[in-house]
């Protein structure tokens, strides 16, 4: 029988004490008719945690905005499919059809641990969106890599995939698969041959029209599925996954309804610290990974904003916060 690394357990409660403590639980010291700072306990909090101090999403203390909402410093993506539309980051595979990335280039592109804070919105049907992190640069035009994430530079002149044809750096792509439907194709995502040179490998934060898919982690060119939407799981050498609890019964329930630019935004939250990965959608957590295969596990990369399908998203207020440095703990 094998043995789970129940050390890594205490990971998790690290993460929700040291950084989900961000203020996505109600507090005992916020609830009606107990009174703050006091543990509703008559008088007992006299020291140690008295709980977490909520903190509103749009509170962006200690956090940059690597995107300036404006224009793509500091990001590369086929530049005859990202667009900006009115403050937010835009593709359309209904007139663009295929998979579709745009990364930031910028100061700190390779990220380690960190928190990133990021708006969507999507179509109502037909959409397949991601947030890759961690991630690299696999396709032979860039050559990147676990340790070289970004890779080369393509040469001078090549903003779409038409180009990078022309210029011999990749094969035409091939015919999207017969009924691959909404989601673009699964199928599709895989190959370290994929003809698309910006398109990366790594963890996702996975996303999609009806939300069979929203908040789970997908792995691109990797192990694919790893963490259904809802649970919390260990990966073990051997690409064995244990799923050893869940943390929201009905992880659809935390999506604002999907509706275009008439729907209201989502805010996403990812924390990566360690092994241990969490996803965020409006305040509730959706999955928590810890990732114990140091094979295939990813300790850096770069971040990712993904279309496929048919249907249409827009990204906007992209923040991050570097959390590299140790965690620290008052004394008792």
């Amino acid at each position: 029988m094998k043995r789970f690394n129940w050390a890594c357990i205490h990971t998790v409660a690290a993460v929700l004490i040291g950084t989900l403590a961000a203020g996505h639980v109600t507090t005992a010291a916020a609830q009606p008719g107990r009174e703050a700072g006091r543990g509703g306990r008559g008088g007992r909090g006299g020291g140690g945690l008295r709980g977490a101090t909520p903190v509103a999403y749009d509170d962006y203390t200690g956090f940059t905005k690597i995107w300036d909402g404006q224009t793509f410093t500091n990001w590369d993506g086929e530049t005859d499919v990202w667009s900006i539309d009115n403050g937010a980051i835009h593709a359309d595979t209904t007139k663009t059809p295929g998979q579709h990335h745009i990364h930031y280039v910028g100061p700190g592109a390779v990220m380690r641990d960190f928190h990133l804070k990021v708006e969507m919105r999507m179509s109502a049907e037909g959409a397949n969106g991601g947030i890759q992190y961690r991630s690299r640069l696999l396709h032979p035009a860039h050559g990147g890599s676990l340790e070289d994430p970004l890779g080369k530079n393509l040469p001078a002149g090549v903003t779409t995939l038409e180009q990078a044809v022309a210029a011999g750096l990749t094969a035409v792509p091939p015919p999207p698969a017969e009924g691959a439907g909404g989601r673009g194709g699964r199928g599709g995502r895989g190959g370290r041959g994929a003809p698309n040179p910006w398109q990366v490998s790594g963890y996702q934060f996975d996303m999609n029209s009806d939300n069979r898919y929203t908040g789970q982690l997908y792995e691109g060119q990797g192990r694919g599925i790893v963490n259904m939407p809802g649970g919390m799981v260990i990966l073990q050498p051997g690409r064995v996954s244990a799923r050893i609890g869940a943390v929201i019964a009905d992880p659809g329930s935390a999506v604002k309804p999907h509706m275009g630019t008439a729907g209201e935004w989502n805010q996403i939250e990812i924390v990566a610290r360690g092994n241990t990965l969490v996803h965020m959608i409006n305040g509730q957590v959706i999955t928590v990974t810890i990732d114990d295969n140091p094979e295939a596990r990813a300790h850096q990369g770069i971040l990712s904003l993904q279309l496929e399908g048919s249907g249409q998203i827009w990204y906007r207020n992209v923040y991050v916060k570097n959390l590299d440095k140790p965690m620290e703990f008052p004394e008792k």
